[in-house]
């Protein structure tokens, strides 16, 4: 019987095989390991992702929804800017000065048979909802002219002109300044300029007749020759426009993409024609700020109610990291009387629902005169969910180092403070993130405590007062800007601080 020896040759090649296949399965496993997580990230943050996009919208309840949404695409914050610097100058905030032109176009297909009359158009009035009562502000529809041109035929597609023109309120020239309107004082029409009151002359029919139409806070631009200043008109926060066309006739496109489509697609409103880019893609954020001013102060109260809970927060958290980390250090490392039994109570509190004992703590704080801010502080100084945490992780530390610490001459509270305390960074910053995540979402409790002034409430009780004033009306744009608004500062805190959940380096300190 012969035996074939293999060839020096086969080896490396079976070899070279082997490795082949198992470079091929690690990139497999690997593979699937991405499609689960990305798989499971669209699941979890699929719901913002969404609730983002509709919050852009000018209508959030469209249906099927679409991800590649017009305020996300170049060629429309173009033309937003273009609008906007048409009508005030002021691509970014957009809006209508007096002077200005603003021409918008559309195209409409006129199939044979159908009419070929020319869509109609029309400036119809907007008032926003507000959480407070708002000041009716001037309208564009009662100062502007418009007029409809056809620019050119293809086929039956008719593509149309509409020109939106705001005609000053007065002759005169000079420079321009702007303005706010004052409360009236006897028969004479006054006017804030930076900062400074001053007599506005109506030197026009015109300007006098729309005297009364207008409101104090009311924005307006002035002429000023010398110390005269002349109203040449209001300035318009938007342009809302409507188009109309003919039954048989089919809207194709325009400027900018319709904010509401009716009447089986034949009216079309345009909620702001000039918006610039702001007032297009971040309208319902800029709504959030804008819309819920206090009228006494003219301070937004959606600032105030964001700057109100950055305070609890930041506040509680720096309590919560104090007192916990020395309870929890107290009662991991000390020896003193009642130890045990002070640990069980902690372990008590914690088990017991905050339900149960919100009233008693409602009127300890109504019987000390502290149903305010300071009294939610004070009610959250200290949590057992931190203190039990602090002390686990103390207890999971080296006694070595407080040993050595001790042979150094060191006091306790030095040794917590110089040596226990900075190893103790990844327990510090999870209290740190929990506590300001708690704080930051908390309702209950600040509903219970923080009444009547509504500039002092906190901002999720703040976006419940969004629910019951805009949900009605099917505003859920600014409902959902507030919300995500309100997500923003929980995920910048979590990104900012999730690389220091590492384990602690103090094992690593004791040589043995």
């Amino acid at each position: 019987m012969t035996i074939v020896a293999p060839s020096p040759s086969s080896a490396p090649l079976k070899q070279q095989d082997n490795t082949a296949f198992l470079n091929r399965r690690r990139w497999a496993r690997a593979g699937w390991l991405y499609l689960f997580m990305l798989v499971m990230s669209v699941l979890f943050l699929g719901p913002f992702l969404m609730g983002t996009l509709s919050s852009l919208k000018d209508n959030p309840n469209e249906y099927p929804p679409r991800i590649l949404i017009p305020q996300l695409r170049p060629t429309f914050f173009m033309r937003a800017y273009q609008l906007g610097v048409q009508g005030a100058g002021d691509g970014w905030n957009g809006g209508l000065a007096p002077g200005n032109t603003v021409t918008f176009d559309v195209r409409v297909r006129n199939p044979k048979g159908a009419p070929q009359t020319p869509p109609t158009a029309s400036l119809f009035v907007y008032q926003p909802t507000g959480l407070v009562n708002l000041a009716r502000l001037a309208q564009a529809k009662d100062y502007s002219v418009l007029k409809v041109a056809e620019t050119g035929v293809t086929g039956d597609l008719h593509s149309y002109r509409v020109t939106v023109t705001y005609a000053p309120l007065t002759a005169q020239t000079g420079e321009r300044v702007r303005g706010e309107l004052l409360p009236p004082q006897g028969n004479d029409l006054m006017a804030t300029v930076n900062g400074k009151p001053v007599k506005v002359t109506l030197d026009t029919p015109q300007a006098q007749a729309h005297q009364y139409d207008l409101q104090p806070t009311q924005p307006v631009q002035l002429i000023r020759r010398g110390d005269q200043y002349f109203l040449e008109g209001p300035l318009m926060a938007r342009l809302p426009l409507e188009i109309d066309v003919e039954r048989g006739q089919v809207f194709v496109d325009s400027t900018l993409p319709p904010s509401d489509v009716q009447n089986f697609g034949r009216s079309l409103a345009f909620r702001n024609a000039t918006p610039g880019i702001l007032g297009y893609t971040f309208n319902n954020y800029r709504r959030a700020f804008q819309e819920t001013r206090d009228a006494g102060t003219g301070r937004s109260l959606f600032l105030s109610w964001t700057l109100n809970t950055f305070a609890i927060a930041i506040l509680k958290v720096l309590s919560a990291v104090v007192f916990c980390s020395l309870a929890g250090y107290a009662l991991a490392r000390l020896n003193f009387p009642g130890k045990n039994l002070l640990f069980a109570l902690v372990l008590f509190v914690q088990m017991v629902p905050g339900q149960t004992t919100f009233i008693s703590n409602y009127l300890v704080l109504k019987n000390l005169g502290l149903l305010n801010i300071w009294g939610l502080l004070v009610s959250g100084l200290v949590t057992a969910g931190g203190v039990f945490l602090m002390k686990q992780f103390f207890e999971g530390l080296p006694k070595e180092l407080e040993e050595a610490a001790s042979i150094d001459g060191a006091s306790p509270f030095t040794t917590f403070w110089r040596v226990m305390l900075p190893q103790a960074s990844p327990a510090l910053i999870a209290l740190s993130i929990t506590t300001f995540q708690g704080a930051w979402n908390d309702f209950f409790w600040p509903l219970v405590v923080l009444k009547g002034d509504a500039s002092r409430q906190v901002l999720t009780v703040g976006l419940q007062s969004f629910r019951d004033v805009y949900g009605g009306a099917g505003d859920y744009g600014l409902i959902l800007s507030g919300a995500i608004l309100s997500a923003i500062p929980v995920l910048i805190v979590f990104l900012i601080f999730q690389r220091y959940f590492v384990g602690t380096g103090a094992d690593s300190a004791v040589k043995g």
